[in-house]
């Protein structure tokens, strides 16, 4: 009875510290069990943590340039050849030679010449039409004839040429009357592999109007 008392006068004591914890101690039990909040647990804070980082991992599989690699041995085209070693238009020039008629037709030469600096080469056949004063088409594009094409190498100053056969106004349907037939001023030829044409001046030429007269035919280009 007195061991209860002595408690009693404990847990009446001290209210300014706060709430006293309440235990229950059976005679005879186990320890008796605070039901009181645990204490806090100390946190540390940010600031106070080691200064010591990790050391940086360096990513294993990340790429490593190789300073010893081989520099690509890709040939830069020389000025005055194409990037395939084809004259582009800018290093031939153009001419036309030995006319001879026969038949109806006439039979010329288309002649490129290497103007560059380098050789090059030039294989196909040509595109040839006919252009009036104002650089517009006149009937149809020339078709091609004669055997296939081979590569002919053209050194600085060399020529090839493909044969051109223009078929006179007023030999063929559609091309009969004087309506049908109008002035040209000049040839313009795509060298095989260009997109770029040359222009050849003619002067008192007339043609075939429609584009449904084939007055033009060309051969592959040869050497």
């Amino acid at each position: 009875m007195v061991g209860a008392l002595v408690v009693g006068a404990v847990a009446g004591c001290g209210s300014d510290a706060g709430p006293a914890a309440t235990t229950v101690a059976p005679a005879g039990g186990p320890p008796a069990v605070s039901t009181s909040p645990p204490p806090a647990t100390a946190t540390v804070s940010a600031s106070t943590a080691p200064a010591t980082n990790p050391p940086a991992v360096t990513n294993p599989t990340a790429p490593v340039t190789n300073p010893t690699a081989p520099v690509s041995n890709a040939t830069v085209p020389a000025p005055g050849a194409g990037s395939s070693g084809i004259c582009p238009a800018s290093a031939l020039s153009l001419r036309v030679a030995d006319p001879e008629g026969a038949a109806g037709s006439t039979y010329e030469r288309l002649v490129l010449t290497n103007t560059g600096t380098v050789t090059c080469a030039l294989r196909g056949f040509p595109g040839v039409s006919y252009l009036d004063a104002a650089g517009a088409q006149v009937g149809a594009a020339a078709t091609r004839t004669g055997a296939a094409a081979t590569t002919v190498s053209l050194a600085p100053g060399g020529s090839a040429s493909a044969v051109l056969r223009i078929v006179h106004p007023g030999i063929q349907e559609g091309c009969l009357d004087a309506g049908q037939i109008t002035a040209v001023t000049a040839l313009r030829v795509y060298p095989p592999g260009s997109h770029t044409a040359l222009r050849q001046p003619l002067s008192d030429t007339s043609a075939c109007a429609s584009a449904s007269v084939q007055q033009l035919s060309v051969t592959a280009v040869t050497g």
